[in-house]
């Protein structure tokens, strides 16, 4: 691979097609991380139940681990523009009907885990489009700097949308940021309409959609690097992302600093992914499966030290350098990935890697939230960065004991 993708000739940003996408997209994910905050929020106002505020979570991330291969599958068949158009304006349907049985006052925390749900199942759809989208968009010389200034407008929006959220709250409610988030989808929809994607270069024979996902399945999981990357994701979303799903939760009944402190806490988050992101698009020679097993086990100590202090400064520094290493895992995970896998394979393995972030991402918060509800937010969130931090030195262990067999990547 090479190891230095931000010079002007790889830029990704000399690529029309690439810039028209990216600017969407990017407002696209700040109406995204304005209505996640504005959700939970409005979850734990229900609620008050971090079992609720769970189970909104579980809702958004969930349809990835039951449909992910399926969606994949759809998106190595079907055109990808089209797709990502269409399930954008279903999208925009969905934020409608929220923003308006929210100001009609005809909603409860069942009502709203459901509307989560559909979002969920659309996001879920939604999202192996996206990532397959991207290679047909830009060279490959210029992939892994497209896909790390993707993550950089993820994480800036991860940091920007919070506080937008944040104001928007206080201000006029969550039915304006839930509006907000449906506007977003229809500047992404613009953007699309006007795109072109590249042809891709693979020939391939037209299978059942069942053998299909098979393949696609077999793919990942017997390849020795992918499948070691996927579980390293896996974990850094069960445990890590997992915990940072109740934020709503610290920042109300643990810091008393009610939606602010939860916009400060999601931004800080937000400011170190951007970090790790403007690294990954410079250079990505330092990128191997070790450096992401450190990064997971750096995400187990820091969801410790979050479950422990009741300091809300200290949470807010913790909540970024947690910012650095879940970006790192996830992101990095996903551009070793993207770069191992053909164009006619790789809507399948990205929702198997979808799958693995967001529904890792879903049981965690699921299981967490119901735990928290009998022994305590702090004790549950420490241990499960124990458990993440312990599981990371064993697929440490694993690795060296694999040494002669693994590949390069993965020493």
């Amino acid at each position: 691979m090479p190891t230095d993708t931000g010079t002007p000739a790889k830029s990704p940003f000399r690529t029309r097609n690439f810039l028209t996408y990216f600017a969407g997209s990017t407002i696209s994910l700040l109406g995204l991380w304005v209505y996640r905050v504005a959700l939970g929020w409005f979850a734990w106002q229900l609620s008050k139940s971090e079992l609720w505020v769970g189970i909104v979570a579980f809702t958004q991330f969930a349809p990835a681990v039951l449909f992910g291969p399926v969606f994949g599958v759809l998106a190595d068949r079907f055109d990808r523009r089209a797709a990502s158009m269409l399930i954008n304006s279903l999208s925009v349907i969905n934020m409608f009907v929220l923003v308006l049985l929210t100001n009609l006052g005809y909603i409860d925390i069942r009502v709203l885990a459901l509307l989560a749900l559909m979002q969920g199942i659309l996001d879920g759809a939604h999202a192996p489009v996206r990532m397959s989208i991207v290679p047909n968009l830009v060279r490959r010389e210029q992939l892994q700097s497209a896909i790390a200034w993707t993550s950089i407008a993820f994480n800036m929006s991860r940091f920007v949308g919070p506080a937008i959220a944040g104001f928007v709250i206080a201000i006029w409610g969550v039915a304006t940021a839930f509006l907000i988030n449906g506007i977003s989808y229809i500047a992404y929809i613009a953007a699309m309409a006007i795109l072109r994607l590249n042809p891709s270069s693979a020939k391939r024979e037209r299978k059942h959609p069942w053998v299909e996902l098979v393949d696609g399945a077999r793919y990942a999981f017997t390849h020795q690097t992918i499948r070691s990357l996927l579980l390293l994701a896996a974990m850094g979303s069960v445990f890590g992302r997992g915990a940072l799903e109740m934020l709503p939760a610290f920042a109300d009944a643990v810091y008393a600093r009610g939606a602010a402190g939860l916009a400060i806490m999601t931004s800080a988050i937000g400011g170190g992914a951007v970090i790790t992101g403007f690294a990954l698009s410079r250079s990505t020679g330092w990128l191997t499966a070790r450096a992401i097993r450190y990064a997971v086990f750096a995400a187990g100590l820091l969801t410790v030290l979050l479950g422990t202090t009741g300091d809300f400064r200290l949470a807010v520094g913790i909540a970024a350098f947690m910012g650095v290493a879940l970006s790192l895992s996830g992101v990095g995970s996903q551009i070793l990935i993207q770069g191992l896998v053909d164009d006619e394979l790789r809507g399948r393995v990205s929702s198997f890697w979808g799958m693995i972030a967001f529904g890792g991402t879903s049981l965690g918060s699921l299981v967490i939230g119901a735990a928290a509800n009998f022994w305590g937010l702090q004790p549950t969130v420490a241990l499960a960065g124990a458990l993440c931090a312990v599981i990371a030195i064993g697929s440490g262990w694993h690795a060296r004991t694999q040494r002669e067999k693994a590949p390069k990547t993965l020493r």
